[in-house]
């Protein structure tokens, strides 16, 4: 993880945070609770171990109001569409 971006990758699924942009709101915590919590400064991190399914982590992602979730499958980038 960088100081900007925090990126982790299981199976052909790939999450990147931009940890800049996050402001704390947090409902990715309540669609995918398994994959993201909110550090000690109150912004968002990829959790390790098992992770949520495919759909609850991409609803998490639409839920962040600033858009500071990325979500890539199968290399492509699919959340948010540019």
């Amino acid at each position: 993880m960088t100081d900007n971006i925090q990126i982790a990758k299981k199976g052909d699924i790939e999450i990147r945070i931009i940890r800049d942009t996050c402001i704390s709101a947090g409902p990715c915590t309540v669609y995918a609770p398994d994959t993201f919590d909110l550090d000690d400064e109150g912004i968002a991190i990829i959790k390790n171990g098992d992770w949520d399914s495919f759909e609850k982590i991409f609803e998490a992602a639409k839920s962040c109001p600033v858009m500071a979730i990325e979500v890539y499958k199968d290399g492509k980038k699919v959340y948010p569409e540019n």
